[in-house]
């Protein structure tokens, strides 16, 4: 890694100054963050890390910090990323695997896994962490052998803040992300749930500050909107052919997410963050309704262009034949005065 890309697009998080001693230093770690677990001994249980990436250079050197320590493998894939994370990734020690850029990140993440060698998986996300307490508890888990996986609770930061409720909040959005390598099933289908396979011991951790993942989910409501576009765009298409919409069901989507968020999940106890994030949700809801109806019946952005451009033509149209029938009496008009 050149000088010049560790002044650049590395300083864009205090960490990097940690980063950039270990470049000075000859690819020497820093002191306190070596991978420590890559020199472990005896019978204890290895562990990988896998994170999917795509453009995450303000986060990937967090979510790698936070594990490297203690893991003896992190494999990151990278789906052709336009920024520095590649080269941050591989610069703190990651192996990294390329894969081609999709909006469904589930398929990359299932290439990660392929990738792990460990006898456990630890699945991250770039945009997350993994406080210390935590990951001792994880540690306790690999080596009692108490479980075959582990049910973490998340705590989801949204605008800034974080989500309690709503149905974000660490009880409620729960994560079977750490498990013993072949305990669970995966698929490529966009945010689908990991299943645990019959037999598979899974321990369900209570949340207490410190033993949860952490994730900086959305930082406003743009990103929030960037992403809905996207998401729900899949979601409609990969249920084209087992969901069927009716009209009204745009709006009893709307209506039962964000009453499900803010009165039963209770959303209202978050505040303004609960209160926004449970219509935003709605929103979602009702976008993926209303793009799922967009499918079935064959609309497009196509077809709608190929049917405005018909209605304009018709009325360019209008003002040709006008002015035709103007020029028409025109002529008349020139020819009845020369015969006077």
């Amino acid at each position: 890694m050149s000088d010049d890309l560790l002044g650049g697009a590395l300083r864009l998080s205090p960490i990097f100054r940690e980063l950039r001693a270990e470049h000075l230093n000859g690819g020497t770690p820093a002191e306190g963050h070596s991978y420590s677990a890559e020199h472990k001994t005896g019978s204890a249980p290895s562990i990988s890390v896998v994170i999917n990436t795509l453009n995450e250079e303000r986060n990937i050197a967090h979510a790698i910090m936070s594990v490297r320590s203690w893991v003896n493998e992190v494999v990151v894939v990278d789906m052709e990323s336009d920024d520095q994370t590649a080269e941050i990734a591989r610069s703190l020690g990651a192996k990294l695997f390329s894969y081609p850029r999709v909006i469904n990140f589930d398929a990359a993440r299932v290439a990660g896994v392929e990738h792990a060698t460990c006898d456990w998986i630890l699945l991250l996300d770039a945009d997350e962490v993994i406080p210390f307490q935590l990951s001792r508890r994880l540690l306790g888990v690999a080596a009692t052998n108490e479980a075959d996986a582990f049910s973490i609770p998340r705590l989801n930061y949204f605008s800034g803040e974080p989500l309690y409720n709503a149905g974000f909040g660490p009880e409620q959005d729960r994560q079977l992300r750490f498990y013993r390598k072949g305990s669970v099933s995966l698929n490529d289908v966009l945010h689908s749930h990991i299943q645990a396979k019959s037999g598979t011991r899974v321990v369900k951790m209570s949340y207490r500050p410190g033993t949860c993942i952490v994730h900086f989910s959305y930082k406003d409501s743009a990103q929030f909107v960037s992403k809905l576009n996207k998401y729900t765009s899949l979601t409609a298409w990969q249920r084209r052919d087992s969901a069927r919409w009716k009209d009204r069901s745009l709006v009893v989507a709307a209506t039962v997410e964000f009453l499900k968020r803010y009165i039963w999940k209770r959303g209202f106890l978050s505040g303004a963050p609960g209160l926004y994030f449970s219509f935003m949700m709605a929103a979602y809801r009702m976008t993926q309704a209303f793009k799922l109806r967009e499918i079935q019946l064959r609309c497009s952005e196509e077809s709608a262009t190929a049917r405005y451009q018909e209605i304009a033509r018709g009325i360019v149209q209008e003002y040709e034949s006008v002015g035709n029938a103007s020029d028409l009496a025109s002529t008349e008009s020139r020819g009845r005065q020369s015969h006077d």
